[in-house]
């Protein structure tokens, strides 16, 4: 039914899995953005592509094919509290969607994100290429916030600065801007905002501290914890300078 979704496997970098000492500490800031949604201000709905639909999933054949990792992964997640959701356009899989209930691993960042009652973290979602384009993000996570809003107050999702379809599709959903999120010789932080500040307890059970430094503006070309890089730099696209840019050392 769904093998057609299968995809080839990105190759690791060199030097991705083994990085010294010596350049984890060289690395300074590894940037990701932080964004949040309080149920009680969910804004008019989005409207679902023609022929789409949505539902909690437990096929962890689908999921594993859709996400392109292993079944025994996707036995972890939902074992450890994490819900999938599908969506389907004329019945056929468009996409998919990770909610984290209790805690839930940022790999980009090495940060391990233990959630306050009441909060949830939206992560790992893919639209298959074949149905981009359509308006199929923003929906299915308003989906799940609605899905959900009965058990949680605060919803969080982060979002590599450079996927600006993905920052279209969080933003149409809702959802507000808190601040840069970074890394530090192993210690999370994120920018002093408004919203940082305001929502700095919370930020503290989830073990990201408040810092005035500057973050790197590139997570592809900083982080030593990606597991799948692109070899040229993300900013280049857009014309962007790419602060903290260390490919060559990583790829060594």
């Amino acid at each position: 039914m769904y093998l057609w979704l299968r995809v080839q496997r990105l190759k690791k970098q060199p030097g991705e899995e083994n990085l010294s000492r010596f350049f984890k500490k060289k690395i300074k800031n590894l940037v990701m953005s932080l964004y949040i949604l309080n149920s009680n201000q969910i804004p008019a709905y989005v409207p679902l592509p023609e022929g789409m639909t949505i539902e909690e999933s437990t096929n962890v054949g689908l999921l594993a094919v859709m996400g392109n990792t292993t079944v025994n992964d996707v036995r972890k997640r939902i074992a450890n509290d994490h819900v999938a959701f599908v969506a389907y356009i004329d019945k056929v899989p468009a996409a998919f969607g990770w909610m984290a209930r209790g805690k839930a691993f940022i790999g980009e960042l090495n940060h391990e994100i233990i959630l306050p009652l009441r909060n949830r973290y939206l992560w790992n979602f893919r639209t298959m290429e074949a149905f981009r384009g359509r308006g199929i993000y923003p929906a299915l996570l308003q989906y799940i916030i609605r899905y959900e809003q009965e058990k949680a107050d605060t919803f969080w999702i982060i979002h590599a600065p450079e996927n600006r379809a993905s920052l279209k599709g969080i933003q149409k959903a809702g959802f507000n801007f808190v601040g840069q999120l970074y890394t530090q010789q192993g210690t999370t932080s994120i920018e002093a905002t408004e919203r940082s500040l305001s929502a700095k307890e919370t930020l503290e059970e989830m073990q990201i501290a408040i810092s005035g430094e500057d973050p790197s503006s590139c997570w592809n070309c900083s982080s030593p914890y990606l597991k799948k890089r692109q070899a040229e730099c993300c900013c280049l696209p857009a014309d962007d300078d790419c602060i903290g840019n260390n490919l060559v050392a990583l790829a060594s």
